[in-house]
């Protein structure tokens, strides 16, 4: 067998099964010869390199966070803080904050556990950050420290940071919450 009719069938495979084709169109009948071969084959189209993501010393877009319960921009530049979660379990109420950096700049960030707190405006009670044994906040430390966690943050980093405070009242559905730096979230609602 010559290599010609060998090479013209390799040839119409790989039109037929490197062309896609749209739903509406049906396969033809027709014969094809080595020129229409060689035609539809320059007809089709090259596959795209994907597309290349933007370089991370960038400026990237806030990203939306997906359990966001309140969000705010902060006294640092392009820093926001985001409320994910507020959760009273049993005797703690745990609070969750999401600090994303959507500018341009580096700032540091630092947030001293002394001065975060609950306040609860209709009792006109105060709810500081509670702390373990050894006097540690029981909150994101800094490695080495006991009471605060800072960092630079770069454009697109973000760091999810946590606290726990002594639980309002069953009663107490709404409070307040305070971060250095921030202004204050109010009537944050707390999930049970």
């Amino acid at each position: 067998m010559s290599t010609k009719p060998i090479l013209l069938l390799v040839a119409l495979a790989l039109v037929l099964f490197g062309c896609s084709k749209a739903p509406e169109q049906t396969a033809s009948t027709t014969t094809a010869t080595p020129s229409d071969t060689a035609s539809a084959a320059a007809a089709t189209p090259m596959p795209q390199p994907a597309p290349v993501p933007a370089s991370p010393t960038a400026a990237a877009a806030p990203q939306p966070v997906a359990s966001a319960i309140a969000t705010q921009e902060t006294n640092w530049k392009g820093i926001s803080a985001t409320v994910t979660e507020f959760r009273r379990k049993g005797n703690t109420l745990t609070a969750k904050v999401q600090l994303s950096n959507h500018g341009t700049e580096k700032p540091q960030v630092e947030i001293k556990f002394d001065e975060v707190y609950l306040i609860d405006t209709g009792a006109g009670k105060k709810y500081n950050v509670l702390k373990d044994e050894k006097g540690a906040y029981i909150a994101s430390l800094r490695s080495g420290w006991g009471d605060r966690w800072y960092d630079h943050m770069g454009p697109g980093d973000s760091y999810l940071l946590w606290m726990k405070f002594p639980a309002p009242p069953a009663d107490v559905k709404v409070i307040t919450l305070q971060l250095p730096g921030t202004p204050p979230f109010e009537d944050l609602n707390i999930q049970d």
